[in-house]
Parts: structure tokens; C-alpha cells; sequence
């Protein structure tokens, strides 16, 4: 067929004109600027967020929609077989790793709906249709109990910690915890791993003072608006360091984990805490004391073999 037979057809079955229509809407002058004042009419004359993947929850909460729902037990939790599954598996890559000398840690990170249940719209827990069972936390965590692993919770210090916290343990604007909060789980992290690793760690010094502006990733929700209003947190920078760092010797870590523990662990691999470093994040790789940064789109990618073999530490979230 022909380039004219070609253009015949497309009007015909309607396809030239979607092609048309996509690209001048992708290139009509002007068009994120009218982008903007749109999702700004939208939260500020309705209140009402721009981006359906994110909840205004009460108190101008920001939540994403995915996590409150499975919070809240919008969307069924997980049935306790495929939890012994998942347990199974760590206790295989435990002894796995364990017969080459590795030490392998499971880190378990928190939800911020369960911290600011109170924000979360009613109509969520109105409609959730399995609020009556256990949630997927309750329900891992229960048969984790079954297990030998080295498992650092991250919620029971949360809980103890957010009561007498110094600043919010959440930003509004954000989904993760805030950056003082990352600090101090790192700090109560570290003191885990003195307990169950045979390596040793030094004790850490933390300091915070206000920002003007958000400090990455506190307004991580609020910036997917698209608005011209700034966002309406007070944030804070954040240093950690390691006093007097002089460990006989530091263990070379490998982490696969997401932007939660990501944060924390920020802190100890920038501290100087550990020999060697390798950070894996969704589909980001990060080296060396976050000197060098890579991106994959499959694990083959990837030279894991050679990366476990120069760790001593590897830690899941």
C-alpha cells in the first residue's frame, strides 16, 4: 500500500485524525502554561486535587490513593499462604547467603495513612469492604513470628518516637516520612544492626534546623499538582553524621529496597559508615557513596554475582 492508499485508510478509520489531534495538542503554544492555571482553578476554586492518583485528605493531608486504599482494606489483603511464601523465600536467600559469609537483613517500612488515620477522607473507611480482616502488616508481621530472620521493623520505633517527636513524622505535602524522621529510623537502624551483625558501628549525631523551602522528597505529592501555589509545610534540612567514625572495619553493603529506605539509609551510607556501597531503587542504581548513578530496565542488567560477592551486608525492604 501506498503512501496515498495509506492516508485514505486513516481518514477512513479515523486514526489520521487522532495522530492529528494528539500532536497539536502536545504542541500548542502555550499548552503547559494552560496546563497550570487548569490544575490551579481546580484546587483552589473546588478544593479538590488535580492529580486522581493523590487524596486531599483532612487537614490538607496529601495520601496517595494506592496506599490509603490497601491501608484501609479497600482492596483485599493478603491471604497468610502468600505470606509464608514471601517468608520462605527470605529464609532460602537468608541461609543462601549466610553459607557465603553474608549477613542479610529484611527492613520493614510504614504506610503514612496508619500515622494520620485521622486525615484520611471517611468515605474510605465507609467503603472498605474487608476492614474487618487483619491488614497486610498485621498479617505479615504475625507470620513472621514463625521465622528466623533478621527483620528491623521500623513501626514499633515509629510508634514509641512519634510521640514525643521533635517535628511532624510526615510532611503533608509528601508520602514518605520527613527527613528528620529518616534520620532518626537510620540512627535506630544502625543501633540493630550493632546488635545482630558482627561488624561494628559508630553512634551518630543528628541536627535539623527549618527550611524555607522543602527539602526533597517532603513535597514530593504536593509537586505533582502542577500549580502556582508553593507548598504549605514547614520543612526542615537534615545533617547525620557519625561521631568519631573509627570502626576496625567497615562492611560493604548492598541494599534493594525503595525510596523509603532509600532515605535512611542515605544517612549511613553518607555518614561513612560502611566500606563499599551499592543501592538499588526501583529501577536506579547508585554507587559508592552515591557518587555514580546508573539506571537498568532488567536485572540481567545488572552483574549481581559480582556485587554479592564484594558485600558483606545485603538488606531487603
Amino acid at each position: 500500500m501506498g503512501c496515498r492508499e495509506s492516508v485514505q485508510k486513516g481518514i477512513l478509520d479515523g486514526t489520521v485524525q487522532d495522530m492529528a489531534g494528539t500532536y497539536f495538542s502536545e504542541h500548542l503554544p502555550g499548552r503547559d502554561l494552560m496546563i497550570k492555571v487548569r490544575n490551579q482553578m481546580i484546587y483552589s476554586l473546588y478544593d479538590k486535587s488535580p492529580n486522581k492518583n493523590i487524596i486531599i485528605g483532612k487537614n490538607k493531608n496529601l495520601f496517595e490513593e494506592e496506599y490509603v486504599s490497601k491501608y484501609v482494606r479497600v482492596y483485599p489483603p493478603v491471604k497468610e499462604e502468600k505470606a509464608r511464601q514471601l517468608c520462605d523465600s527470605l529464609t532460602a536467600i537468608t541461609d543462601a547467603l549466610a553459607l557465603r559469609g553474608k549477613e542479610f537483613y529484611v527492613f520493614i517500612t510504614p504506610s503514612k495513612a496508619r500515622y494520620y488515620e485521622e486525615d484520611v477522607p471517611d468515605l474510605y473507611y465507609y467503603t472498605a469492604p474487608f476492614k474487618e480482616r487483619e491488614g497486610n502488616y498485621e498479617v505479615f508481621t504475625r507470620v513472621l513470628n514463625d521465622y528466623d530472620l533478621a527483620v528491623y521493623d521500623s513501626i514499633p520505633f515509629l510508634n514509641e518516637y512519634g510521640s514525643n517527636a521533635p517535628v511532624p513524622l510526615f510532611p503533608k505535602t509528601g508520602t514518605h516520612w520527613a527527613r528528620v524522621t529518616g534520620a532518626y529510623v537510620a540512627d535506630d537502624f544502625k543501633g540493630f544492626l550493632g546488635e545482630h551483625s558482627r561488624f561494628k558501628f559508630p553512634d551518630m549525631r543528628i541536627s535539623y534546623a527549618p527550611s524555607e523551602t522543602p527539602v526533597s522528597p517532603d513535597s514530593d505529592l504536593f509537586d505533582t499538582f502542577n500549580v502556582f501555589t508553593k507548598p504549605y509545610d514547614t520543612y526542615y534540612s537534615v545533617e547525620a553524621e557519625a561521631a568519631a567514625n573509627e570502626q576496625e572495619e567497615k562492611p560493604r553493603l548492598m541494599c534493594r529496597g525503595g525510596s523509603f529506605m532509600g532515605q535512611t539509609i542515605y544517612y549511613l551510607i553518607r555518614g561513612g559508615l560502611f566500606g563499599g556501597d551499592l543501592y538499588v531503587e526501583n529501577t536506579d542504581v547508585y554507587r559508592d557513596n552515591y557518587s555514580s548513578h546508573e539506571t537498568f530496565s532488567d536485572y540481567s542488567e545488572l552483574d549481581l554475582k559480582q556485587a554479592l560477592d564484594e558485600t558483606d551486608i545485603v538488606i531487603f525492604e
